[in-house]
């Protein structure tokens, strides 16, 4: 019998129902990027600031993410020191985030940073019990996530886009920090002066990661021979008998 956490074809209704629910929270956070892009100032003004921050943060959290994934997999240590390892790792993560997010003066930093972090956490958990051949698929989604940040932004820089709703003469009213930590940095700079381009670049991240896991998970459980392949996870060793 195939391994509930692995991805092995299930019938097209739990097929189609997981892929909508893996990739839900990344296709929401796009969609709500969006809505900012071209309302700023309907919620709150501190929702750009938001979107900018979270930016930041998935970059952070894209380099912990290849951490997390790849520490379940080390089968040869013990439970108790991969568990060790992800706390640790958890703590350090999250005073990074605190260094970034005090310039803000503000608590919503840290529900974003539970919110992102929730969407990573949910794909690991949903994948912890996947085979060691099919680890290499896991980083391959790592990969294609971190090339995804790199093109949204490449993209927000290099190009000339639209502002939208994130025009200059409400560029006062958004409160962006600056001149301290940092934010001073040329590259943090330049989003705070035009922030136009860190939303823009987020709508794009976000979109095309819920779209890559909603195809991944539709591929992959579609894929013929997967739960042939099911029947071998115990001789790779499932994760969680592991240590």
């Amino acid at each position: 019998m195939a391994d509930r956490g692995s991805t092995t074809a299930t019938g097209p209704r739990t097929r189609l129902l997981d892929a909508a629910l893996i990739g839900l929270p990344d296709a929401v956070t796009s969609a709500w990027c969006l809505w900012v892009w071209l309302h700023p100032l309907a919620f709150d003004a501190s929702a750009v600031r938001c979107v900018v921050l979270m930016m930041l943060m998935e970059f952070l959290l894209l380099n912990a993410t290849g951490f997390f994934t790849a520490i379940p997999f080390m089968v040869e240590l013990p439970r108790s020191v991969r568990a060790t390892m992800i706390v640790g790792l958890a703590v350090i993560y999250f005073a990074l985030v605190w260094a970034f997010a005090s310039p803000f003066h503000a608590f919503w930093p840290y529900l974003a940073f539970g919110w992102l972090a929730a969407g990573k956490l949910a794909w690991i958990v949903r994948n912890r019990r996947v085979t060691g051949s099919e680890h290499t698929w896991l980083t391959g989604t790592w990969a294609v996530s971190v090339v995804a940040y790199l093109g949204a932004v490449g993209i927000g820089e290099l190009h000339s886009l639209p502002t939208f709703g994130i025009v200059p003469s409400i560029l006062p009213s958004l409160h962006l920090p600056g001149g301290e930590g940092w934010v001073s940095q040329p590259g943090n700079a330049g989003w705070l002066a035009a922030p136009h381009k860190a939303v823009a670049a987020a709508v794009f991240y976000f979109g095309a990661v819920g779209i890559f896991k909603w195809l991944y998970v539709m591929i992959r459980k579609n894929q013929p021979g997967r739960s042939r392949r099911g029947a071998q996870a115990a001789s790779d060793a499932s994760l969680d008998a592991a240590g």
